[in-house]
């Protein structure tokens, strides 16, 4: 596990810098207050720490395993990436396509695109051809809805909306 392990920490340090840059750009505080980047920066740094100390103590840890430990670990990386996970990594590749989306082309087409594929791609039992596309429909109404009326939140504007 100590491949995956490690892969993940680095992982997380990368997203953890990149947004803690974000939060720093973030207004500062009026009056002496903290402003709104102060947690969001916490946070970062409590990520980057947690995923070092992982680094440290996986790699303690698999110095002093046996040779069938470190075998295991190694079919467990290959196992990870093998043909029977294509259904995990295609959805996660999805999702990052999405969330790019977002920003690029606006909630709202992202947001039915998505699950409209997503439920094509999964086979997702069909009620009616009409409902496979009115339900996506319908979820990002209401999310917009609740979005940009209730919580007052401005979402990403694309093509559309």
């Amino acid at each position: 596990m100590k491949i995956i392990s490690d892969v993940i920490s680095l992982i997380f340090i990368a997203i953890a810098a990149t947004f803690f840059g974000i939060a720093g750009g973030f207004p500062e505080g009026s009056d002496g207050a903290t402003g709104p980047g102060w947690f969001p920066r916490i946070m970062c740094v409590i990520i980057i720490v947690l995923s070092v100390i992982n680094l440290v103590t996986t790699h303690l840890r698999y110095r002093v395993s046996t040779d069938e430990e470190k075998e295991a670990d190694r079919a467990v990386a290959r196992r990870l990436v093998s043909k029977d996970n294509t259904i995990v990594w295609v959805s996660v590749v999805a999702t990052l396509l999405y969330m790019i989306g977002i920003e690029r082309i606006g909630f709202v087409v992202s947001s039915i695109a998505y699950m409209l594929i997503m439920s094509l791609y999964y086979k997702v039992p069909k009620i009616t051809k009409v409902g496979t596309v009115v339900i996506p429909l319908a979820v990002t109404g209401v999310l917009y809805y609740v979005f940009t009326n209730l919580l007052h939140v401005v979402l990403p504007r694309g093509i559309l909306i």
